[in-house]
């Protein structure tokens, strides 16, 4: 963190109120908790099942969805604790390097973009990850499901970047059946093992989410139970899969499997909600994952020592974003949440997340507290018993004395969502027009503060999606304890107030009394919005350039598989296998 940036934030902390710092300090009297949560076992094992495109209102625990119930994951919510103020990076590519390395993506270049296989660019090789740490503490490492980091070379792999094993995609999504993948007038597939193709007669067109979950089955029944494990399990539900067209366009296809389809959650929508029928057929499939990894570590007996992590990387893709960006759809729900996933809004970067282990005293709870997806490198890290006073250069915070306590500390004030320098305007692609969001934590009155501006698609829709087959009268939601409350009418900028339009100038939004960002009051909080404008400038000043690079080489496929194309052995084939058979994944 730069000097400047550290100024800044201090002449904030100044702003603390006496009541502040005495709640500051008797927040830290309890000296012992760490001791204490060691002394509840060994080296806790780590189980973090990283959700794609899930939005808001795509899981149960957060709005009490009828539509869409999620029992498997709402248990573990319920039991756990939900982090009801978390958020991501608006697209996954950010997110997935902003969780592994600890840092803002704006200080690791990965700020925009998502890695299109065959572009010659990926998490640079600088930055250490959260499973290199983890190494250090003698723990074993699996990812299995989706890297999307970078695979221009072996280097970038994950293989190379601290997981000792990896079975899945290194792509932003696949096919589910044949595991292929599309773009740029280039087809291939991209299912690999430890860096080796995986041929189709070892998986037999498999569903690939069952395929990775059964995976992980095999992976907990063999551990060793004297060793501890993290398991990073990239789920790549519910993001829908690559179809190229053979011409020009890329074609997102949802695909699903009859036992998910016919549920009754799924059929009782009727015909006229097709593609939000096979939407919900996703989460389906996505909570029985929840379901299954929970009884592998059951059975393995391993349950009680056992952190599960559980959050989306974005908001969802909905109707509208496909729409707009003139393509497939998946037909996600961030109601009552402002826009989607590629956004800056609410909808795209407030996701779905919690934190369960019976190695926490106060469970079955919820909290407020900000938490940004930085803080799980140093709060994993030391849940493993690692030393977080070690840890040099992270923007993340360690958050585990309020997890394990229950306390309400405040580990951070601040979230700069992201900065893209690199955005231009819609219509004037040579005019610059930054992308970036900033929350902003009122250490007086406790309120949070949002700045967000720059493009937003084609500079010309900022509003809300109702989740389908719902309406006003019949919303089909039950409210919880973290339900949003929008404090004024659902989807309607306040009678009024300033319409914010992002593309042309920055909205400022109160999230605690305005959370669903109806009202923008960059024209009646000047005060507030210069504040935030400030510490925006302060963190823009130790921000690094993009690395992204958008052109797809041709080379990048070789016999019909994504390669590592600038490798010197680009191409690993897999010995001969016997043909997939679930029951022995297992």
């Amino acid at each position: 963190m730069s000097a400047i940036l550290r100024l800044f934030i201090l002449s904030l902390s100044l702003l603390i109120s006496e009541a502040d710092h005495q709640n500051l300090e008797e927040s830290f009297s309890d000296r012992d908790w760490l001791t204490r949560f060691k002394a509840g076992g060994p080296p806790p094992n780590i189980v973090f099942i990283l959700a794609d495109d899930v939005g808001h209102a795509d899981v149960g625990f957060t709005e009490g969805n009828h539509q869409t119930p999620t029992p498997n994951i709402d248990a573990l919510a319920w039991d756990g604790i939900i982090l009801n103020r978390f958020y991501t990076n608006p697209i996954c590519t950010p997110t997935r390097s902003a969780l592994l390395t600890g840092k803002y993506t704006f200080h690791t270049g990965m700020q925009s973009g998502v890695i299109t296989p065959g572009t010659a660019w990926g998490l640079p090789l600088n930055f250490k990850l959260l499973p290199e740490y983890l190494k250090e503490l003698n723990y074993s490492t699996t990812i299995l499901g989706k890297w999307h980091l970078g695979s221009k070379n072996r280097s970038y792999l994950p293989g190379a970047r601290g997981f000792d094993y990896h079975y899945g995609n290194y792509g932003p999504q696949l096919n589910y059946f044949n595991y292929g993948f599309g773009t740029n007038n280039l087809t291939g597939r991209d299912f690999y093992e430890n860096g080796y193709q995986v041929p189709q007669n070892c998986t037999n067109n498999h569903y690939y989410p069952d395929l990775i979950l059964e995976k992980f089955e095999q992976v907990i029944h063999n551990a060793d139970p004297r060793k501890p494990f993290y398991i990073h399990f990239a789920t790549t539900l519910t993001h829908a899969t690559g179809e190229w067209n053979g011409t020009t366009t890329l074609v997102n296809i949802l695909e699903t499997m009859p036992g998910y389809s016919s549920r009754p959650a799924v059929t009782a929508l009727n015909d006229t909600f097709i593609n939000r029928r096979r939407q919900t057929s996703s989460i389906q499939a996505l909570d029985e994952q929840v379901r299954r990894i929970r009884l592998a570590l059951t059975y393995k007996g391993v349950i009680n020592n056992t952190i599960i992590v559980f959050q989306s990387d974005n908001g969802p893709v909905t109707r509208i974003f496909g729409t707009i960006a003139q393509g497939g759809t998946n037909y996600g729900s961030s109601w009552p949440l402002r826009m989607f996933k590629q956004t800056m809004f609410e909808g795209g970067v407030r996701a779905p997340a919690f934190i369960w282990s019976p190695r926490f005293r106060r469970a079955g709870r919820y909290t407020n507290q900000l938490f940004h997806v930085t803080d799980w490198l140093p709060t994993l890290y030391q849940a493993a018993g690692g030393n977080v006073s070690t840890l040099v250069g992270l923007d993340g915070v360690s958050q585990l004395k309020s997890l394990v306590t229950g306390r309400k500390i405040i580990h951070r004030t601040d979230i700069p969502i992201n900065i893209d320098n690199s955005r231009t305007k819609f219509v004037n692609k040579t005019e610059k027009n930054p992308q970036y969001g900033v929350i902003w934590l009122h250490n007086i009155t406790g309120i949070l503060y949002k700045l967000v501006g720059g493009s937003v698609f084609n500079d010309s829709y900022a509003g809300w999606e109702r989740t389908e087959g719902t309406t006003a009268a019949n919303p089909m939601t039950t409210p919880t304890a973290v339900s949003v409350q929008c404090n004024g009418v659902e989807g309607v900028e306040k009678a009024g107030s300033t319409p914010c339009r992002p593309w042309s100038a920055a909205c400022l939004f109160d999230l605690t009394n305005d959370p669903c960002e109806l009202n923008n009051l960059a024209l009646n909080k000047t005060g507030i919005l210069s504040i935030l404008q400030s510490l925006l400038a302060a963190y823009n000043s130790t921000s690094v350039p993009s690395v992204a690079n958008s052109t797809v080489d041709p080379a990048s496929v070789v016999n019909g598989w994504w390669v590592p194309w600038q490798d010197p052995e680009p191409v690993w084939v897999s010995p001969p296998c016997a043909p997939f058979n679930p029951s022995s994944a297992s």
